[in-house]
């Protein structure tokens, strides 16, 4: 009778403690590799507020900004292994590497926005294919899109008038986009270098020259180096917040559903807001740090859309199978 009663005391607090297991608040890593004063970054902390208010007690994000946890290159691995529930992962230094077809969101001139770039993933057979396999190979999802901004170049070494002057000047490397411009544009010399150290690169000469967004030159202090940007734009970097797919198939129901909710809302706010942000950005870059910004227009701009269909795109181009690049020309022609 004893050890019934033993077994049965057991039982209780077995399954009471089963009970308070289940009901303990779970805990997720957000690692961004994003100052906090990136655009970016501001709207990712809404996203997570939001969702840890509407969730308290279930749900707790935790944010490791600036890099603490992993950076700009790591992030995707980190993901894909489950070191960490979700972070911020910028589409052009991540995806290319998993797949290399990603690579067509730096040919010049394709797209007009980033809803556009977004749709040739979405809605056309080829660009969805590499969307999904980037997903699939990664096991990953993505919670919302988060874009980073418009692309331009910027340098402390040149005034960036004509597309001549960018011979001779030290460009950051990032990403093989980068690699194919800088290389069309007979830059004298490339350097691959992470974003951490980019702001001692400006610093001590290393490099002058970077293409960025301009919440980067901001967020990071670089336009303290910087001097000159120049304009139309070259591309729309677009960033996603991703987790890890098993992390997020093992959430309530409910909790996901708060995730996808508030995804879509940032989704909304951050591609609304990004184009305003970034003319925000260079308007504060002239006003406070005397920057000169060009326009190419006329005579000038044809030279650079003509060197980019003749040098840019061809050396993207081997950066991306055939099918896919046929598919792109096609999308473009159909909007």
């Amino acid at each position: 009778m004893r050890a019934m009663i033993r077994g049965a005391a057991l039982a209780t607090v077995l399954a009471l403690g089963a009970g308070a297991a289940s009901a303990e608040e779970i805990v997720a890593k957000f690692s961004t590799h994003w100052g906090p004063q990136h655009p970016a970054s501001v709207q990712a902390i809404k996203f997570i507020d939001r969702v840890n208010e509407r969730l308290k007690g279930k749900l707790r994000i935790d944010v490791f900004p600036a890099g603490q946890l992993f950076g700009i290159r790591e992030i995707m691995g980190a993901l894909a292994s489950g070191s960490v529930e979700l972070g911020a992962v910028v589409g052009i230094v991540s995806f290319p590497p998993i797949n290399r077809n990603y690579n067509v969101t730096a040919f010049p001139g394709y797209f007009s926005s980033f809803e556009d770039q977004r749709g040739f993933f979405q809605t056309d057979p080829k660009g969805k294919e590499v969307w999904d396999n980037i997903l699939t190979r990664t096991r990953t999802a993505v919670i919302a899109y988060n874009p980073v901004g418009p692309a331009a170049i910027y340098s402390s070494a040149s005034k960036l008038e004509t597309v001549a002057s960018m011979a001779g000047l030290k460009a950051r490397v990032l990403s093989n986009s980068d690699r194919a411009r800088w290389t069309a544009l007979d830059v004298g010399k490339m350097v691959s270098m992470p974003t951490r150290e980019v702001y001692t690169g400006l610093q001590n000469g290393t490099i002058d020259t970077v293409s960025t967004v301009p919440g980067a030159i901001k967020a990071y202090s670089w336009w303290e180096h910087l001097n000159a940007v120049q304009l139309p734009w070259i591309s729309f970097a677009d960033a996603y917040v991703m987790a890890n797919q098993a992390w997020l198939d093992r959430l309530p129901e409910d909790v996901r559903k708060v995730l996808a909710e508030e995804g879509d809302r940032l989704t909304r706010e951050s591609t609304s807001d990004i184009m305003k942000a970034s003319a925000a950005v260079h308007e504060e870059f002239v006003a406070e740090h005397g920057a000169t910004v060009s326009v190419l227009e006329g005579a000038e701009l044809a030279k650079l859309r003509a060197l980019e269909e003749s040098r840019v795109e061809p050396l993207l181009a081997e950066e991306v199978d055939a099918d896919v690049s046929a598919a792109l020309k096609a999308y473009a022609a159909r909007k």
